[in-house]
């Protein structure tokens, strides 16, 4: 069956928020999908999109025989709801959840003692385009990162060096937890001598790295190397991207243009929503298929956005490009 992708994002967001694997029918069973017998659209849309879930589930009837309910054991509950949460993000063009082994490896940076090691395992997966920008955004992930900093290990700089590279940190939850102790630390160790110790100049290189990116997101200054107050958004600043009051304003083909937040934003996850399904964004143009008027020039603005940093994946410039316009 083919499926439409609104008809589907209704079903999935209506699902969602009525069950979704919160909703208990009986102890120790959760309802993912309740679909009336009468509806064979959605009773098709439960049984298509359940063809492809990793989990084990169940079907069954109502008490009144009048819905098919779709449910899964409270020890597959975590997976379900996580699928289908990705299947959710993945279909509207969002940015994807963190899945259960994605949120383990970043707990394990904080903890492991080999974080290098940690850093490393992400950064290969974002190479091969299984994780992207932002991965690590949750304030207190971040905040617990750079007090380990403090700890003065040098393979935990390493790592933190290999998350930065990588973009594997959202840049405008790092600006909004930096605090003056953290870059007194790094200046600290940046102004150092050399060391003959080559494991402490690992630290030392890896700190100088580490304070090269902030200053190439503007988080601080390359002047006196204290955090910068002449912006808001580091992701705004680096992609010189300009934002006020709902409207961006933008230079297309050389013509200054002011774009509507909310019309940047659905191109963002139209485009995104594309790439998610393995298309790719060389292929894409005010005349694809799925083009409107009302995106046409937003997307006329990303694409540009997207060619000047051929160096970044397309989701990853997607990321900052939509956090550059975070409320």
């Amino acid at each position: 069956m083919e499926i439409d992708s609104r008809t589907l994002l209704n079903f999935l967001r209506n699902q969602s928020r009525e069950y979704g694997g919160r909703f208990e029918i009986d102890p120790g069973f959760w309802a993912l999908f309740i679909v009336e017998n009468t509806d064979p659209m959605s009773l098709e849309l439960a049984r298509s999109v359940l063809a492809a879930a990793s989990f084990p589930y169940e079907a069954g009837q109502s008490d009144d025989d009048a819905h098919t309910i779709y449910y899964v054991a409270s020890e597959y509950r975590p997976t379900a709801i996580h699928w289908l949460d990705d299947l959710l993000k993945t279909t509207a063009g969002e940015i994807r959840p963190l899945s259960p082994e994605q949120r383990k490896l970043v707990h394990e940076l904080s903890q492991s003692e080999k974080p290098h090691q940690v850093a490393q395992q992400l950064a290969t997966l974002h190479r091969e385009g299984k994780v992207h920008a932002g991965l690590i955004r949750a304030p207190t992930d971040i905040r617990r990162l750079f007090d380990r900093l403090h700890q003065r290990e040098p393979l935990f700089f390493s790592a933190i060096s290999i998350l930065l590279k990588h973009h594997l940190i959202d840049m405008i939850v790092l600006f909004e937890k930096l605090i003056s102790e953290d870059l007194n630390l790094q200046n600290e160790i940046v102004k150092s001598g050399l060391s003959r110790d080559p494991f402490l100049q690992t630290r030392q290189d890896a700190t100088a790295e580490i304070r090269n990116a902030l200053i190439k997101f503007f988080i601080i200054s390359p002047m006196d190397q204290l955090k910068n107050t002449g912006i808001t958004n580091p992701y705004a600043a680096h992609l010189e991207v300009s934002y006020t009051h709902e409207h961006i304003k933008a230079s297309i083909d050389g013509i200054n243009q002011v774009i509507k937040r909310a019309a940047y934003l659905e191109a963002i996850h139209s485009i995104r929503a594309k790439l998610y399904r393995g298309e790719s964004f060389e292929n894409f143009d005010t005349q694809s298929p799925w083009m409107t008027p009302r995106i046409a020039l937003p997307f006329r603005y990303i694409r540009e956005k997207l060619q000047k940093r051929s160096d970044l994946q397309p989701l990853d410039v997607l990321y900052m490009l939509e956090r550059a316009v975070a409320s």
